[in-house]
């Protein structure tokens, strides 16, 4: 079910098929000519079922796949379309644009398959061309979350740098690697390396010391 509330302060329930999400991209209203709210757009990670075969984590109840729900509020219906068929998770934007059409999405990516062996990447949706650009970060390399810092307050949305924290296996340690947005399988621009392993999951967000 969604619930979205309009203007009055009513709650406008929706039925969607069973699903479960951990984490939305993005969301943005789509306003009428009376200044109305007509439908809410969704772009959320969406798993098939959950925690149905056991409790230690998602991954054995299938892949998830990033798709657009739109909420039609007059018609009191949802209509769902598929943004990427890739193994993803932890989707971002740059967060200048939460709450507002966007142009482009970040995602940790599953590369390995079902065996079990660390093979990420980091991949980059242009939401309005429906193009997908993948960064392959190899075998043995694990992503976390894939964060977007713009280059200025007033930069392009996609002006700024992917800031990911990546597991090695080969040292047993992770790097928080950065890259250009606009290039990002041109290579990091700067690495840090760190002496410890951070665990997959871990995520959060980048905030000023001032």
């Amino acid at each position: 079910m969604t619930g979205v509330a309009d203007a009055a302060g009513d709650v406008v329930w929706v039925d969607v098929d069973p699903c479960f999400v951990f984490h939305p991209m993005n969301a943005h209203d789509v306003v009428g000519a009376d200044g109305r709210v007509e439908s809410v757009v969704l772009d959320v990670v969406r798993w098939g079922r959950m925690f149905d075969r056991g409790h230690q984590g998602p991954f054995e109840s299938g892949r998830p796949e990033l798709v657009r729900w739109t909420v039609d509020l007059v018609r009191r219906t949802v209509s769902a379309a598929p943004l990427s068929d890739l193994d993803l998770e932890f989707p971002r934007v740059d967060e200048r644009r939460i709450g507002r059409p966007c142009r482009f999405g970040y995602t940790a990516v599953n590369l390995a398959g079902s065996g079990g062996v660390a093979h990420g990447g980091i991949a980059r949706h242009d939401l309005r061309d429906g193009t997908v650009e993948v960064l392959d970060l190899g075998a043995g390399a694990g992503q976390n979350e894939a964060v977007f810092v713009a280059a200025s307050p007033d930069a392009d949305e996609d002006d700024g740098w992917v800031l990911c924290l990546t597991y090695g296996a080969d040292t047993d340690t992770s790097r928080l690697e950065i890259r250009h947005a606009q290039a990002l399988t041109d290579g990091p621009v700067a690495t840090v390396h760190l002496p410890v392993r951070v665990p997959f999951g871990f995520h959060g967000n980048w905030v000023p010391d001032s």
